[in-house]
């Protein structure tokens, strides 16, 4: 990556993001048109790994976001730079609507737990730090006011529960976050969440 300009707000990761909340509405929405209960149930297991699919992209989008901020945040530490294209400066954003897809998807967890004992009588496979992922994410927006004052790397918050990465570290995210753009895969970012959490 070229930061001879400065650095990009979004590294690349939003063309492989679709609205979380609309598309699990709507699997929910051709869920709850089928009326009896056994089709209804046989319709869910066939719909729960797309959903965890959703919900694995969706984590890897923050966790991503997290890493990108950590990096930028230390590796030009000493040498701010400034932050290109972010659409959010200096503008007057609604805290509900800016919220809404991150606290869709925490109470997402919850229900596709619950909805995984109902429809299938068993536990869901979530990995454990989802959860975590997503709070970090919440608080992270919150500490940085929706980054509407986000001109230089300077002005990045990073959340308390994040790590300080070293610079073996640092070269090993930008590695991970150039090839989950590269590939468009961005689960491949949870091989870096451990530099940062």
């Amino acid at each position: 990556m070229d930061f001879s300009q400065g650095v990009l707000f979004d590294p690349g990761y939003s063309k492989y993001t679709l609205p979380f909340s609309s598309n699990i509405d709507a699997a929910y929405n051709m869920l709850f048109s089928i009326k009896a209960p056994h089709q209804r149930k046989f319709k869910f297991q066939l719909l729960y790994p797309q959903l965890l699919k959703l919900l694995e992209q969706n984590v890897a989008f923050y966790l991503g976001c997290l890493l990108w901020a950590s990096f930028i945040s230390y590796n030009f530490k000493d040498n701010p730079k400034s932050i290109l294209e972010n659409s959010y400066l200096d503008k007057t954003v609604n805290e509900k609507e800016m919220f809404f897809e991150i606290n869709y998807a925490i109470s997402y967890l919850e229900k596709l737990k619950k909805d995984c004992k109902y429809y299938l009588g068993k536990n869901c496979n979530i990995p454990e730090n989802w959860q975590k992922i997503l709070s970090a994410y919440k608080k992270f927006l919150e500490i940085n006011s929706f980054f509407v004052h986000a001109k230089t790397t300077a002005d990045i918050k990073l959340p308390e529960e994040l790590k300080y990465p070293q610079q073996d570290d640092l070269n090993c995210i930008i590695k991970t976050i150039e090839s989950a753009i590269n590939t468009g895969n961005l689960p491949v970012l949870f091989n870096a969440e451990k530099y940062i959490f």
